[in-house]
């Protein structure tokens, strides 16, 4: 049935598909609407007295105009392109609407359903420009949570931060992160969000690790809108004690190997958790385990970089790279040993120090210093200390070396050597110079880390390092002294003379010494250093 203008014009239509909204208008002539039914054709005369007359034709149907589509908008210009096909198609219903209104055969059901068809293809464009805002917005989110967490290196830091970002990112209401301990491989509650109680005191709370630790053995994430009726976790006392109603755990992996799992939920009342937060929390979980690998290993590299600066110190380059790469502690701490101990000192050192000035002597004797100790490391030795104007170092520990009395005189002979090379240096530049002796002593010691927790050094003592001395005090100007259970170990291999026995210091009687000229140890074989290891 026909409807009058006015009542076009007060007529609101939704699009079924698109849902597209219009008010049917009149305008141009493009509905015509006559107020009265078209009068019927007049009957045919009586032939042959006049043709049949032309009946009265039957008023066209309105021409279907198809709308102008919408001018587009300017380069760089205001404007949403689905938002300028969704005007298009509206007038488009429109006009189609209004033809069909006024007949219903105005417009071929073909090009109904050729409309019917461009809203469906609207209402999946925009539902995939939805999604593909949504992929825009959650890449944002990784992106700055990615560059964020990798910007921080200090793990207790680093945890919070994930979880600042977790409960968020991921809609939840609270959450935690569990992490594996990397020397038991048990999973462990490092940091919580909304789960009550203090995690640094210790403090009662109900956590899922149920739900976390099988998410982190099967490596699947799991999710549920309802956790009190969900078949998965009725066998979690811990999801029924809790008033977590949705709960989203993925693992977190950093590529083939699990790191923990991260666990996040909410109470009733709250939003659930749907497919695209389960990819969004893989994807965050991924940049976590990135972020957690990085501070690991950084944490690694300033341990070895302590490490290396506190055993460089006292080791040779060589040794501090053995010890390093074995990746073990030193015995330290007074354990007993088997090692060699060497001691050097300045013959007419009183002389010397008086014909100069305070910065010359200081300067000279770091300069000899540092000789001694390339020639100590050089033999595979420990500097123990410098005392005074002599020098103290330790030959088969803190790491073990079978040869060690021979590489312990052997460093003495290269002491001696490379300070006479120093002594004619300072002869020709008119620097006082200065003789030298060395003792050295094999035998047990005690040998650790002495001192107070402010100041501690690793250093031997006992009867071996004080026989050590004395073999110092015996010694020849220029000369490497040694005693007999240092002469026993090395006599196969080195050149030498007996002094006879000797009468020194904390000794009830005389003592054989050695003086050695020339010594060659027998090659330092490849794997040889290793721990000292205790009698």
């Amino acid at each position: 049935m026909n409807r009058s203008a006015a009542e076009l014009a007060r007529a609101r239509v939704k699009c079924k598909k698109c849902g597209a909204t219009f008010t049917p208008a009149v305008s141009d002539g493009a509905v015509s609407a006559p107020s009265s039914p078209p009068p019927s054709p007049p009957a045919a005369a009586a032939p042959p007295a006049a043709p049949p007359p032309v009946p009265n034709p039957a008023p066209a149907a309105p021409a279907v105009r198809a709308p102008a589509p919408p001018a587009p908008s300017p380069p760089g210009g205001p404007g949403d392109p689905f938002e300028r096909l969704e005007e298009y198609v509206g007038e488009l219903n429109r006009a189609l609407y209004m033809a069909r209104q006024a007949s219903a055969s105005a417009v071929p059901e073909a090009v109904v359903a050729q409309a019917q068809a461009l809203g469906d293809v609207l209402v999946e464009a925009k539902r995939q420009q939805n999604i593909l805002k949504r992929g825009g917005k959650d890449l944002e989110t990784l992106l700055e949570v990615s560059q964020t967490l990798n910007q921080e290196h200090e793990l207790s830091v680093l945890l919070e931060r994930i979880m600042d970002y977790a409960i968020p990112t991921l809609n939840a209401k609270r959450g935690f992160l569990m992490l594996r301990d990397e020397g038991t491989g048990a999973l462990e509650v490092r940091v919580a969000r909304g789960m009550g109680g203090d995690l640094d005191q210790g403090e009662a709370r109900v956590f899922s690790t149920g739900v976390a630790s099988r998410v982190a053995a099967e490596g699947t994430p799991f999710f549920t809108a309802n956790s009190k009726g969900d078949t998965r976790t009725a066998g979690f006392a811990s999801v029924m004690r809790s008033d977590a109603r949705a709960i989203l755990c993925v693992p977190v992996n950093y590529k083939d190997r699990n790191l923990g799992t991260l666990y996040v939920d909410n109470q009733a009342g709250a939003p659930g958790f749907t497919q695209d937060l389960v990819r969004l929390a893989q994807s965050f979980a991924s940049a976590a385990a990135g972020a957690l690998e990085n501070a690991r290993l950084y944490q690694n590299i300033q341990e070895e970089t302590r490490k290396r600066s506190s055993l460089s110190r006292y080791l040779s380059p060589a040794i501090v790279e053995d010890i390093l790469k074995q990746g073990d502690e030193l015995v330290l701490g007074g354990s007993t040993v088997e090692c060699s101990v060497l001691f050097s000192d300045v013959v007419g050192f009183t002389p010397f120090s008086e014909a100069l000035r305070p910065d010359e002597l200081v300067a000279l004797l770091n300069e000899y210093f540092t000789l001694m100790a390339e020639m100590i490391f050089k033999n595979n030795g420990t500097l123990d200390k410098f005392i005074g104007d002599a020098t103290m170092a330790v030959f088969g520990a803190p790491v073990f070396e079978p040869n060690h009395p021979a590489w312990a005189v052997k460093a003495g002979l290269d002491m001696i050597a490379a300070a006479d090379g120093l002594m004619e240096k300072w002869k020709s530049e008119g620097k006082p110079t200065f003789k030298m002796r060395v003792g050295v002593n094999s035998g047990p010691v005690v040998a650790g880390n002495l001192g107070s927790p402010q100041r501690m050094d690793y250093t031997v003592i006992g009867d071996a390092v004080n026989l050590a001395n004395r073999m110092e005090s015996v010694a020849k100007h220029n000369s490497v002294a040694v005693s007999a259970s240092t002469w026993e170990k090395i006599k196969d291999y080195a050149q030498g003379e007996t002094l006879g026995p000797v009468k020194v210091k904390g000794k009830a009687g005389e003592v054989p010494v050695y003086l050695v000229t020339s010594i060659q140890p027998p090659s330092r074989e490849a794997g040889q250093i290793k721990r000292a290891t205790p009698r």
